[in-house]
């Protein structure tokens, strides 16, 4: 992690700090931290806040820095089976603005660079932001480092994401599957930030879970995992063949009336998943789950019976809505400035 980084992560977390606070923090020096805070306000991630320096103190006021979240910006993209929302968030990851479209049909080619065209008129309105980089989330299989994506319901494969937007908006682009960058946002600006380890569920047209474990997020070989295909009993046939798969099952529209029924599902499902990875708080997500709060304690009361672990409050609902594909599709970049934010300062 290079000096920047630790500086910038420490306002990140406890700011508005004090320079000495966060030598204390980083164990770099105070010339250190004076250049390095100095450099990230220059390129206008941090500002200081004199308003807030100690009134009464003995010598020198220590002016506190904290986080600039006036200028830089990060744009996100979330491709949705039937919407695609557009999203521009600050450098805490507080929504900015967004929008909301059909996703386009026809070739992944010809549907992306509609897609560019569309981000390049949407940050038209919000010109006194500096936008760093466009993310972009999506379900089904995501090549994260080629940018490639394979999303069978929506008839691409192999769809070279990256490159098309980064051409079409001038952009960088990072790409993720957007359940992980659910749980990413989680962990940088969410739930995550409080516990070791932290499981997220989301439940839309697609389902999903990703896996938060000391301030990480877990991913498999090239990806993360799938539990779209979790048999979770009933007689809704999935596309796959089989029938009783949990994300055909909770998506099911033949019969409306079975809402209770569909949030037990999605109970049972979690503590399933609780109970094989047992995580310190699960987190759930998703217009199924945050658009029918009155079936919340329905899928809490499956989720108390089926968990063979003990304690049962540990599930909550994301804080960040109807709004958590926009956030989400967002957090890469923001996670990509933290990390490191010499680019940004060159």
């Amino acid at each position: 992690m290079s000096n920047a980084a630790a500086v910038l992560g420490a306002i990140r977390r406890e700011g508005p700090l004090s320079r000495a606070a966060i030598a204390e923090l980083t164990s770099l020096s105070m010339p250190t931290v004076s250049r390095q805070v100095a450099a990230l306000a220059e390129a206008r991630l941090v500002r200081d806040v004199p308003d807030l320096a100690r009134a009464g103190a003995v010598g020198r006021p220590r002016v506190p820095v904290d986080i600039d979240d006036t200028v830089l910006a990060a744009c996100g993209v979330h491709i949705g089976v039937r919407t695609t929302t557009f999203g521009i968030v600050d450098l805490r990851g507080r929504l900015v603005g967004s929008e909301k479209i059909p996703t386009p049909r026809g070739s992944a080619e010809d549907g992306l660079a509609f897609l560019a065209a569309k981000v390049r008129a949407f940050l038209r309105r919000w010109r006194e932001r500096r936008v760093a980089g466009l993310g972009l989330a999506t379900g089904g299989q995501v090549d994260i480092a080629r940018g490639l994506i394979t999303h069978d319901r929506l008839g691409w494969h192999r769809a070279p994401a990256q490159a098309v937007l980064s051409r079409g908006t001038g952009l960088p682009v990072h790409v993720d599957g957007h359940v992980p960058a659910m749980a990413h946002a989680e962990l940088l600006f969410g739930e995550g930030k409080q516990y070791p380890s932290l499981l997220y569920f989301y439940a839309r047209q697609v389902v999903g879970a990703a896996l938060v474990v000391n301030g990480v997020l877990h991913r498999g070989p090239g990806q993360a995992g799938s539990v779209a295909h979790l048999p979770v009993g009933g007689d809704v046939r999935c596309p796959c063949g089989r029938t009783g798969c949990l994300e055909a099952t909770v998506n099911d529209q033949t019969d409306r009336g079975a809402l209770a029924e569909r949030a037990a599902t999605m109970g049972r499902a979690v503590a399933i998943l609780r109970d094989v990875v047992n995580p310190d708080q699960v987190v759930l997500g998703g217009q199924n789950i945050t658009d029918a709060p009155e079936h919340l304690a329905t899928l809490l009361h499956a989720f108390a019976a089926t968990t063979a672990l003990p304690g049962t409050d540990l599930v909550t609902v994301t804080r960040f809505g109807p709004d958590v594909q926009a956030v989400a599709a967002c957090t890469g970049v923001l996670a990509d400035i933290f990390a490191d934010p010499t680019p940004l300062m060159a």
